[in-house]
């Protein structure tokens, strides 16, 4: 496996340079390493690259996306690369476990059976730290698998790195930086750009908004922005700026997105919506026609903000404030990739944002580890190191949390004011060999339950018939984490899974009487 042989696929030459770096890390240990590279600067082709390379010797892959855009772009090009058919693990997608490279949606992938793969590709490799992304990254760890995790933005708003997932499970062990984006401008592999701003902004920064999630608070900016922002004043600002250009416009809400493409077609330019319920023939004819430029302006709620790879974006227009530096840069990347005819990317700001986060082509200091954040009422102090973070809803729900800077466990509670959180406050540190019994389940085991799930719904079963049916295979072992997972999997609680492990805990002592 050589960088040699690589460049018979034609990366540029810091495709190639990342390429090195990421074989030398895995060579001298580093199992699990984590490539940033800007938006449009070539992470699906390298990665594809680097997959193509595990076939040619034999070695099954799997590429894992949160977003049917990004397995439907990843799956193409692994395609035409290696000239392998690709197997699809998504609900209503017929399988092909039979294909030595699978592209998986996570969600799907983590209630069945994971593939064997000895390479593990994490798109969008920010989203990383939920449970279930843990969960997968977990298994192929322990199986020996080489990881390698893409993104173009390595940070999370929450207090939480990728060193470490949920629970302490570990994430990435090295994070290499790539090429700049004021480097790739210089080498014309990314557009230029220039920001406009109109005279009236949505100045949220100074507005009474909470934050939710480390960003604006949505109902209350939805709010905000529909009270400041003139539908026509959009429309002339774009005239002004962006006129006759491909854009993509960025609303606060579906509501107000299909408001603005409807203000645009009342001033006589072709515009359409889209979010994320419009179904998939829709939204794909309505891609391909904003593609082909039979639609000037795709006003749409976050949607296009991942993997969505239209070269011919030549504008943006942001109408929707953020704190959030992932959803800014990806925003912004969407028009930043080079095009025929585009010399210049425009993007249009009607809010404050662009005054209060760096510009993509400033110098940022990604990195693994956690931030932490400002005390907050959904933040809490971790008691041995003083990282400050936020638990995530599954820690709430426990009032266990484990800090993502040192690993440490420990309970709290959530103090109120009548019904009004007051603020999280830690109550003890948990032992060092504390077991999460209750969060952990066995995959094995829920491969089987699975599978009875699927035939009860294909009968048309009520759910009930599980739980009997799985009375009948006490050998199985369920643990308190089967069966919570198990309620997750058939929409119930997670209380509804302690009982039925009570249950069945005195089901089966009453049978060993």
């Amino acid at each position: 496996m050589t960088v040699e042989e690589i460049t018979s696929i034609q990366l540029r030459d810091y495709q190639i340079d990342l390429a090195q770096q990421i074989f030398e890390h895995w060579s001298n240990g580093s199992s699990a390493v984590a490539i940033q590279l800007p938006t449009g600067a070539g992470k699906t082709i390298l990665f594809t690259a680097i997959a193509n390379e595990f076939i040619m010797m034999g070695e099954p892959v799997l590429v894992i996306a949160h977003r049917t855009e990004l397995i439907t772009q990843a799956a193409s090009k692994l395609e035409t690369v290696t000239d392998h058919p690709i197997g699809i693990i998504k609900s209503r997608i017929k399988p092909n476990p039979d294909s030595p490279i699978q592209v998986a949606s996570i969600q799907t992938l983590v209630r069945r059976n994971p593939p064997p793969a000895s390479l593990v590709i994490f798109d969008e490799a920010h989203h990383c730290h939920s449970k279930t992304y843990a969960t997968v990254m977990r298994h192929y760890r322990e199986r020996g698998a080489y990881i390698l995790g893409c993104t173009a933005t390595p940070a999370r708003t929450d207090g939480r790195g990728l060193r470490y997932l949920y629970s302490g499970t570990p994430g990435f062990d090295v994070l290499i930086k790539g090429s700049s984006v004021q480097s790739l401008i210089e080498q014309k592999y990314l557009a230029p750009f220039k920001i406009y701003s109109p005279s009236k902004i949505i100045d949220a920064a100074n507005a009474p908004i909470r934050t939710t999630g480390g960003d604006y608070n949505q109902k209350q900016l939805a709010d905000l922005v529909e009270k400041t922002l003139i539908i026509g004043d959009a429309v002339d600002t774009w005239k002004q700026h962006a006129y006759l250009k491909r854009t993509v416009l960025f609303a606060v809400s579906v509501k107000h997105s299909k408001e603005l493409a409807q203000g645009f077609r009342d001033a006589g330019i072709s515009a359409m919506h889209l979010d994320g319920k419009t179904p998939k023939k829709e939204r794909t004819a309505l891609l391909s026609a904003f593609e082909r430029g039979e639609i000037l302006v795709l006003c749409q709620h976050s949607i296009v903000t991942e993997g969505v790879d239209i070269p011919g974006i030549e504008a943006i227009q942001l109408v929707r404030p953020t704190k959030s530096l992932i959803v800014w840069f990806q925003a912004i990347g969407r028009a930043l990739r080079p095009a025929p005819n585009k010399e210049t990317a425009i993007i249009i700001d009607h809010t404050d944002t662009h005054l209060n986060l760096p510009w993509p082509d400033d110098e940022i200091e990604w990195s693994l580890d956690p931030i932490s954040l400002k005390n907050g009422k959904w933040s809490i102090g971790c008691p041995e190191c003083q990282h400050v973070f936020r638990p995530t809803q599954s820690e709430r729900d426990r009032c266990l949390a484990t800090c993502p800077n040192c690993n440490v466990k420990f309970t709290f509670k959530v103090e109120k004011s009548g019904k009004k959180l007051k603020r999280l406050k830690v109550v003890e540190i948990v032992p060092a060999n504390f077991a999460e019994f209750d969060t952990e389940y066995d995959e094995r085991k829920l491969y089987i339950v699975q599978q009875l799930i699927d035939f009860g719904e294909l009968q048309g079963y009520q759910k009930g018939w599980i739980y009997h049916q799985l009375k009948e295979l006490p050998e199985l072992e369920l643990s308190l984490g089967d069966w919570r997972e198990i309620a997750r999997r058939l929409g119930y609680k997670a209380g509804w899974g302690w009982y039925k492990w009570q249950e069945m805990q005195e089901f089966i002592g009453d049978r060993a009487a």
